[in-house]
Order: structure tokens, then sequence, then C-alpha cells
């Protein structure tokens, strides 16, 4: 299904192009009294001070403008108290059977999806627009000639930077979240109520974070992430809280255990078969195997189990399949569990200067070749035509070293005081040369006129785009400010 771009969700909202009246997802009237006034702000809503009519009740308060209902989460605006104001949550198609979001004082808001109050013609018109949108370019593509390519490269450098910050500090909140669940001993998904605040109130130390199993789960958690793209990541992510570390760990594992990983991961995700339930032509020895695996460690203490109607497999590239994301993050988890990988990670910017051997080693622990049952199978007892040569290829472990691995190390070294690692860290993340690229970064740079391999750049074209120029918000960005 096509899908209306922000931007033209905020236009169509702003002009009331609307060919029946208003209705909440749960059947609740809405009439519009005042749209509110455009925030032009990096963050926050995107109306302020609007005013609506729900059934009889007159709210004033906020709105807030998504494609879909679950980037709600997936933006964190669900923990950021600029929302709490909100009163009206508006996306264009729910992909997700809920009919309201959550703030983070804990009110529960009303949602709309737009896409059944807008005529053939508007979404015609408006999906083709958003789609042209995607692939064109920024809104400054023919203004900023005249700025010079130092200036546009050091800003995109600046922009690189605050990501690099920002992922950082995504990383540290969930460590501390990590410590005070550690230290309590409770089990997750946990009830975020008082959690935020408690964390604000405490006050944590070094100690706190000298437990290795903090920094294995944080790690594994956001490998996971990443393997999930777009699509899956919330899942990946679920996954890995539901199967922790410290549970792996403490398994009397022998012999066997990526498979044993394996035939956890994939129960607990809910995407092996049932054999029982199914002839044995249907089911392959592999998957038999794995479901014989899980009675053995079926009866501990998982978090919460995934149903396998959860996961994406529409319009995603076969190699990029759920099964084979946890079959690939499987390969590199085995290597947090036996191989003490942070370790090896750190040793190698302890002793090597060279950055592309420092680049070449880094690959090797995240690149997965594929191998045995998962070079032929896409998907549980399907045969592919061709044969797959790697679970987790070189562009997606780059992808893994700049956004996650430099980050998290980055934080290690601060926390630990081991300031010349941080600085070649630091050093390395701004020289660092990637294999790989996406539409955004190419879009952004095309637009720009800046040429550039390193990822700092293509970091901070995403950061741009994702802030400022899929929002118009043209005048909030020093390159903006020079030709608008």
């Amino acid at each position: 299904m096509s899908i209306i771009s922000e931007k033209f969700l905020c236009e169509i909202w702003e002009k009331h192009r609307f060919k029946e009246p208003l209705v909440t997802k749960d059947g609740k009237s809405i009439v519009i009294v005042s749209k509110g006034k455009k925030n032009n702000d990096l963050d926050g809503p995107d109306y302020l001070n609007a005013k609506i009519k729900i059934d009889d009740k007159i709210l004033i308060g906020d709105i807030e403008v998504d494609t879909e209902i679950s980037n709600w989460e997936k933006h964190n605006h669900h923990k950021n108290k600029k929302y709490n104001k909100l009163i009206l949550h508006i996306d264009y198609s729910s992909n997700l059977k809920q009919d309201f979001v959550i703030t983070e004082n804990k009110r529960i808001v009303p949602s709309i999806s737009i896409s059944k109050f807008i005529t053939q013609k508007d979404k015609q018109f408006y999906t083709t627009e958003s789609s042209s949108n995607i692939s064109d370019k920024i809104p400054c593509h023919n203004l900023n000639d005249k700025i010079s390519d130092k200036i546009k490269t050091e800003y995109l450098i600046s922009q690189g930077s605050k990501r690099f910050n920002y992922k950082k500090k995504k990383l540290f909140d969930r460590l501390k979240e990590l410590a005070y669940i550690n230290e309590r001993e409770l089990k997750e998904p946990i009830i975020e109520y008082d959690l935020e605040s408690e964390l604000r109130r405490l006050k944590f130390k070094q100690n706190d974070f000298k437990d290795p199993i903090l920094w294995e789960q944080l790690l594994y958690e956001n490998i996971f992430t990443a393997l999930g793209y777009s699509k899956n990541k919330e899942n990946m992510n679920k996954l890995a809280k539901s199967v922790n570390i410290k549970l792996l760990h403490n398994l009397d594992w022998n012999k066997g255990i990526p498979q044993a990983i394996e035939a956890i991961l994939f129960n607990i995700s809910g995407l092996l078969p049932d054999v029982k339930n199914l002839p044995d032509e249907e089911t392959s020895v592999y998957t038999r195997k794995l479901f014989e695996i899980w009675s053995k460690y079926s009866e501990l203490d998982y978090g919460e189990r995934l149903h396998p109607a959860l996961w994406n497999f529409f319009r995603i590239r076969p190699q990029n399949f759920p099964t084979l994301r946890i079959a690939g993050g499987v390969r590199i988890l085995n290597k947090i569990l036996t191989e003490n990988l942070i370790h090896k990670i750190i040793k190698v910017f302890e002793t090597e200067s060279n950055v592309i051997k420092i680049r070449r080693k880094l690959r090797e622990f995240f690149i997965v070749k594929a191998e045995g049952y998962w070079q032929e199978h896409f998907v549980f007892d399907q045969p592919s035509n061709t044969k797959l040569k790697y679970l987790v290829g070189i562009s997606r472990a780059d992808e893994i070293i700049i956004n996650i691995i430099l980050p998290f190390l980055s934080l290690y070294f601060e926390i630990f005081n081991k300031k010349e690692l941080l600085n070649i860290i630091l050093k390395y993340y701004l020289n660092f040369q990637q294999i790989g690229t996406n539409q955004i970064v190419e879009k952004v740079l095309n637009s720009l006129k800046v040429k550039s391999k390193k990822s700092v750049v293509y970091q901070g074209a995403l950061h741009l785009y994702w802030n400022n120029c899929s929002k118009s918000k043209c005048t909030s960005c020093e390159i903006g400010k020079l030709v608008f």
C-alpha cells in the first residue's frame, strides 16, 4: 500500500481536505475548531494549541502527525515530555490494531487514520507526490550552489557528530535501565510508568556499570535491532530482551551452542513451525532438530513471546527476511557469549593504529557467511532458488560498526575514564569510510553537490534529512538560513 508522506499529511490537515466527518479509531466524532499552530522547532508535536471537539468534549492542546502509528514509539515520543499536552494523534493508515497512543505522563490519547477520509483523487495526487519526493531533491537543491563545498561538508560533519552523540545518549539511557533492572532482579518487559522518573532521580556511579552482563546485553539488543532494519527492528529488540544474555549464560550448553540459541530464539519469536502439528514430509530434518532441542529449554523463564503475525516479510528482499536476520544474529550472539567479543573489539583499538586494518578486523567480527541450512533457505521448509552467500554482509557490518560499535565504545571509554581510547574512537569515526549508502543519503548529498565517502558525512546527511529536510524546517538549518 502506498503511503502519503508526513509533509503532505500535514498539508491535508491544514487544508481540511476531508470528504466526510472525522471519526477516531474507536468511533468518536471529531470536529476541528482550530487546527493549531505549526511547530517549527526540531522537537515536539507538529501542531501546538489546537482546539478540537471529540464527541461532546472540547479539547485544547497539541497534535502529532505520523505516517504510521508505530512511529510514535519508534521515534520515542512516548518518552518525551514535550508530547504530554497531546490531544490527538494522526496517522495515514494504521499498521497496528491500536486505537490510541500513550504519552510520557501516561495519558491515553485517541488516534485517527485519515486515509479513509481522503478522496481517491487526493490519495492518488499525494501518494504520487510522496513517491517522487522520496527519490527527488531536498528543498534547497537549486539554491545552495553559491555556498562553498567546505561550508556544506563541515555542516554535515557537525550533524554527523550530533547523530553520534544522540546514539551514544540512547545507549547510556538503556544502560542505566539495565543497571536498575539488574540490581533489583526485575524481569522485562517491565511497567515503565515510573521508571523514567526513577532513573532521573538516581545518581549513577562508575561501579554501577562494572558488570559485564550489562554491556553484553546492551550490545546484543542493539545488534539485533540493527539487523531488523526499519520493518522488524522493534520485534528484534523485543526478542533480545525476552531471551536475555543472563539467561543464556546460565544454561548448560555442552555442545551445539549456536543451534541451541537458534532453537530458543526462533521459538520465542514465533517463527519456528510446530512440527507436532505437521506431517513429516512437510518439515525438514533441520526444523525437527530445532524443535527437539527446544523441548529441552521450553520451560525456562523467558520474557514476552512474539506472535508470528507481528513479523514483516512483505516488500522485503528475501535476503533481509527476519528468519535470516535472526540466524545471522545468533552467530554474532554466540561470539558475545563464548568468545568475549567486547574484549576483542576493545583490543583492536588498544593494539592497532592503522585505520584500514582496524576496519578489516572489525568487519571480521560482524560479517556472517551463510552455511548449511540457511545457505539454501530464506524461511523454514521452503528451499530457495539461489544459494545465499551471507547472513550479514559487508554493508550491514559497516552500519553495525558505525551506528552501534563506535558509540558503544565511546560510552564505555568515557564511563571508565579511558580518555586516550575515547579520542581514538572519535578520530576513527571522523575518518571511517563505509561500503554502501541509501536513497536518503544520496538525495541529500546530490542536492548539496557534496561528494564524500566518509561515514560521518553520511550520518550527517541522515540527521539533517530526518530533522530538517523531511519536515521542511529549513530555517533551523544553517544551510537553509543562508539560502531562504
